[in-house]
């Protein structure tokens, strides 16, 4: 009986952390792949010379967070959905590197958000 409670307990104190962190980071599925904007919970990046950002289509329908930040747990086929960002005072959207687009992070697409 004793280890059932344990093993309840447990359960229980690891769900409640995941729901908890969800509202915290990006998605934890790629933390390792993409720069986290920590405001937005949106991941952002250069790709092709162009800044951009994740963003919620779909996942809009399930996504129960907080207005204006990014699903943290939607992906599909391990994909999320992104667009191209608005540009910025400092001239087009051109970038070199994932951290030129700090600046525009916080940008709205100028794309369609799709999965890619």
């Amino acid at each position: 009986m004793m280890l059932r409670i344990i093993l309840l307990v447990t359960v229980f104190l690891a769900v409640a952390e995941t729901v908890i962190k969800q509202y915290e980071t990006c998605n934890l599925l790629f933390l390792d792949d993409y720069s986290c904007n920590k405001e937005n919970l949106c991941f952002y990046g250069c790709h092709k010379g162009y800044c951009w950002s994740q963003c919620n289509a779909v996942s809009k329908f399930t996504w129960d967070g907080p207005p204006g930040t990014c699903s943290t747990t939607y992906h599909l086929n391990t994909n999320i959905e992104w667009c191209y960002l608005d540009g910025a005072t400092y001239g087009d959207r051109t970038c070199m590197k994932d951290s030129d687009c700090d600046r525009v992070k916080n940008n709205s697409c100028r794309s369609a958000c799709s999965v890619g």
